[in-house]
């Protein structure tokens, strides 16, 4: 996902720096020397791909899924069965067509193929595990060789460590510009957040017809970026502040490598380290770059970025006449957390494209949704749930095309619902909630109390003001003849699909003869806009046409949406509770998140049970199997909100306009 949805937006693997201190097993499979090889045994040859009439000499839809030729007929290759998708998109399962088949028929009630689920009957689908398996080689890189992490133990085979990544570079955009970070260096076993700043002056490749009125930004309407898969987050945000770029408080600008390594640049001058040498900043550690830059520089949790990845690949296309633009020159920022599983040191690189904005699509700017009001508000206790609900309030007039959501590791489910969902009455009477209610344990918000959201309806009371009157019966009509505007009156769209027919002038009439109906509660299943189940590569749910917020008139109520998200500490699989031993430490004792003081549950032993004692003596005693058996162990935490890939967050993402 782009980080310009957020420079939160994660790619966490599940999994750790480090490892719980348990012995690990021998593997007594197959061996393989890669996860591309294991999923062209395990999956393109044992459930009939590779048959001479599927996808081997026959090569269905053009494609030949035999050995020698399987990768290269895949990684970035159109399809030729459907129109504007991928056989295999890197990064982006939602993208590749080989995931979304597959997916259709392990899967049917989360997936739908764009033509036809795969395999094809009677051979029966692939199993869960080996879905998995494709899913976290494409949201890994798709490389042709080496382990992708993640991979190991899906299935009952053998591969070797994980080795670093490096993705297939992303070629620059036909019309537009392509910038990339500063090559950085990732220690092994490490995880680090750092920032840094770099000039840029990209005005002699900027034609005038994509430029803004005052000619000092360009526009865009579609970005694409790859990187290396070692990153929570990494975001590039463009200083608009008063400070000038040779301001003493951007500090030294050095070379980043070549012969000139370490000394210091011009940084108004592209080749003053050597051709393809940057020059930037030192990076300085710093959470979302808080504290970094001047102090007009407007970063921390809550800045959206102007580009970036949250993983490995991702592409953002706004709706049609929606634009964004970024001054020609000035100071970029970079925030770049990555980590590094592996046992050998190495490189993050990443690249950001952005596609030219023709004249036709510059109408409307972009808006976006970052909300953070309850970014850390979970509590999921060791070998628990939770989930927690918040809301947005849209713009009046707002047209929402884009949703999208983050949580880290944690994070089972994420879903967003139309209307204001609150507890109606109780302990908690008006908090946000789940219409749908809780589930496994988690406790439920409301105390018991129903979870309702109301809905106003739509008659043409242009006014708000409880009566439908002639001239807005008229203004109702005009809309219908095409010779008035929505924005005239949104009440008059009744149900609400973004126009004006003979029934909405109807129920316009009706009120205006009798009354304005009361309010209705909302169905809670046909709010239900949005629903994402992988944390790692979240979904992005598109809307076109956009969902319409209506004007000035209407109630917060109608302009308000509800998220939730179902937060799972090793209820379901024990293996995954936080624990203090595996747990990275924030950049300082200030930061939320972080290995817990004291552990609350067993993770040897007993396991899954509560720790009882006043001493860690005690507590891995109350773990043990039996009394004096000395293999009980407590180490398991609350998954409680933090910036580490063993915390969590809740934040929602998306982009709109206002015509």
């Amino acid at each position: 996902m782009d980080a310009r949805l957020g420079a939160l937006a994660l790619a966490v693997l599940s999994l750790t720096l480090a490892t719980s201190g348990a012995a690990a097993q021998p593997c007594t499979g197959k061996v393989y020397s890669g996860t591309f090889e294991l999923i062209q045994d395990a999956v393109f040859a044992r459930h009939g791909c590779t048959d001479q009439l599927c996808h081997g000499a026959a090569s269905t839809g053009g494609l030949d899924l035999r050995p020698d030729v399987a990768y290269d007929n895949l990684l970035d290759i159109p399809a030729t069965t459907v129109e504007g998708i991928r056989r295999v998109a890197l990064g982006q399962r939602q993208r590749s067509l080989l995931f979304l088949n597959l997916a259709a028929k392990t899967n049917p009630t989360v997936w739908q193929a764009p033509l036809r689920a795969m395999p094809l009957d009677p051979i029966p689908a692939i199993s869960s595990s080996e879905l998995e398996l494709v899913q976290r080689w494409i949201e890994g890189g798709a490389p042709r060789t080496g382990t992708v992490p993640g991979t190991e133990g899906l299935v009952d085979a053998c591969l070797p460590p994980p080795e670093p990544i490096n993705v297939k570079p992303l070629a620059p955009p036909d019309n537009g510009l392509q910038f990339r970070i500063p090559e950085t260096n990732v220690k092994a076993r490490s995880e680090h957040e750092v920032c840094f700043a770099q000039y840029y002056d990209v005005s002699d490749h900027v034609p005038a017809e994509y430029r803004s009125a005052d000619g000092k930004s360009f526009r865009y309407h579609h970005s694409e970026s790859r990187q290396t898969p070692m990153s929570h987050h990494l975001v590039m945000s463009v200083y608009r502040g008063e400070e000038p770029p040779n301001s003493p408080v951007w500090g030294d600008f050095v070379c980043w490598g070549g012969e000139r390594d370490q000394q210091l640049c011009d940084r108004f001058d592209a080749n003053s380290c050597g051709a393809g040498v940057p020059c930037a900043t030192l990076p300085v550690k710093s959470l979302a770059c808080n504290g970094f830059g001047p102090a007009d520089a407007g970063f921390g949790l809550n800045g959206m970025g102007d580009g970036g990845a949250g993983s490995t690949a991702s592409e953002i296309t706004f709706a049609p006449g929606v634009y964004d633009e970024i001054p020609v020159r000035g100071m970029i920022l970079w925030n770049s957390h990555a980590f590094n599983l592996t046992a050998q040191d190495a490189p993050l690189d990443a690249w950001l494209n952005y596609d030219f904005a023709p004249p036709p699509q510059q109408v409307a700017p972009v808006h976006r949704i970052t909300n953070t009001e309850q970014i850390f508000k979970m509590n999921p206790p060791a070998f628990g749930t939770d989930e927690v609900c918040h809301v947005q309030v849209m713009p009046p007039d707002s047209h929402l095309f884009m949703i999208s959501s983050h949580t880290h590791r944690h994070g089972k489910r994420f879903r967003i619902f139309r209307g204001g969902f609150r507890c109606q009455g109780g302990p908690k009477d008006g908090e946000p909630c789940s219409p749908l209610g809780p589930d496994f344990i988690s406790p439920d918000i409301c105390g018991g109390a129903r979870c309702v959201a109301m809905s106003r309806p739509h008659v043409s009371d242009c006014d708000s003001n409880g009566e439908v009157s002639i001239d807005e019966v008229l203004r109702a009509v005009n809309i219908a003849l095409g010779s008035a505007p929505m924005v005239t009156c949104p009440e008059a769209d009744s149900n609400e699909d973004r126009e004006v027919a003979v029934d909405d002038v109807i129920a316009s009439i009706n009120a205006a003869l009798g009354s304005v109906p009361a309010l209705s509660e909302r169905d809670p299943a046909q709010s239900l806009q949005y629903v994402n189940l992988v944390y790692s590569d979240p979904l992005i749910t598109y809307f076109d046409p956009p969902m319409v917020f209506y004007g000035p008139q209407s109630s917060d109520a109608d302009r308000t949406i509800t998220f939730c998200a179902l937060y799972d500490n090793g209820y379901t699989k024990p293996s995954e509770v936080k624990t203090r031993a595996t747990s990275p430490k924030p950049l300082s004792a200030a930061i939320p998140g972080g290995p817990c003081k004291t552990p609350t549950g067993c993770t040897q032993g007993r396991i899954g049970e509560a720790c009882r004692g006043a001493n860690e003596r005690l507590r891995n005693s109350s773990c043990d199997t039996s009394a004096g058996a000395g293999d009980g162990f407590c180490d398991a935490c609350p998954a409680l909100g933090g910036v580490t890939s063993e915390d969590e967050m809740l934040v929602l993402l998306g982009e709109y306009y206002v015509p």
